[in-house]
């Protein structure tokens, strides 16, 4: 098998995993915040993380510390950012929301890299943006920011990813993403319980201890996010970093099937358009790389 088909082969069990962890996500936001969620999620994952690193030591080049913790810090942010619209919304509108990481890129790197952009490129970042527009309905609340909000601190964190290739092992990035995702919900959860932070709704950081099945559902999450985690690494790192993104859409027809599955409406017109306008703007951006 080809480097590029294995990255898409990748790729597309990784959107599987992932999917699998929303939903499961999903049904623990009915009894606890999306901190807490991202806790669990990532501590059974660290767990795994540090067992496979004992049995295969890593093979870390190094050099590039700062934005090994960057990716660790941002990834956590845009996972609580992520669990709260999924708790807030549809499987299907959340990862929809999630997949206008290209757009943010594009954005990112005309004003930061000052990269030129093309008038392709100029016509699928507007294209993107018709698309969370309709998505929205043409509103802005706290879903449609904590929306936007998930492309964008994606973006950077998949942008670092990129970066560290040929500096760190798979396993070094994955374990700076978990070790992030619970120091930073824990102490989120400490402090909401002292302090009521005038940013944060209280439920998003408060602590519930787990019940009955929701300790399996735990156990799945963290162990489905870890492998994905893993595995769409490997993607990167196999592949294009544009062919890799554009199988990364699979996840939007998981995530569906998942959603009505657990009780989710099928989706709307506005999430149909929305969510095509979407993913043509990002294979657009992402061919265009």
């Amino acid at each position: 098998m080809s480097q590029t088909r294995l990255g898409v082969f990748y790729m597309l069990i990784g959107s599987f995993l992932f999917a699998i962890t929303m939903a499961f996500a999903k049904l623990l936001s009915h009894s606890m915040g999306a901190a807490e969620v991202t806790f669990w999620r990532n501590l059974v994952g660290l767990i795994i993380i540090i067992w496979m690193v004992w049995c295969h030591p890593m093979q870390n080049r190094g050099g590039r510390l700062v934005a090994l913790l960057f990716r660790g810090i941002i990834g956590t942010a845009a996972l609580i950012v992520f669990f709260y619209t999924i708790e807030a919304t549809s499987l299907s509108n959340a990862v929809v929301y999630a997949k206008t990481e290209p757009i943010f890129t594009a954005l990112l790197a005309f004003f930061i890299l000052k990269e030129r952009i093309g008038y392709i490129s100029v016509f699928a970042i507007i294209v993107g943006f018709i698309g969370v527009a309709i998505l929205s309905k043409f509103q802005i609340d706290s879903l449609q920011i904590a929306g936007v909000m998930i492309g964008f601190l994606s973006a950077l964190a998949y942008t670092s990813v990129r970066s560290l290739k040929g500096y760190y092992d798979e396993k070094a990035v994955v374990l700076s993403f978990m070790g992030f995702g619970v120091a930073i919900p824990l102490v989120l959860m400490i402090i909401g319980v002292f302090y009521t932070l005038p940013l944060l709704n209280a439920n998003l950081i408060a602590y519930v201890h787990p019940q009955g099945l929701d300790w399996l559902w735990i156990m799945i999450m963290g162990g489905s996010a870890a492998l994905a985690q893993i595995i769409m690494t490997k993607a990167y790192y196999a592949a294009p970093a544009g062919i890799v993104s554009a199988a990364s859409y699979s996840v939007i027809l998981f995530a569906t099937i998942f959603g009505i599955m657990l009780g989710d409406m099928y989706p709307t017109s506005e999430i149909l358009i929305g969510g095509a306008l979407i993913v043509l703007s990002g294979v657009l951006l992402v061919i265009l790389k």
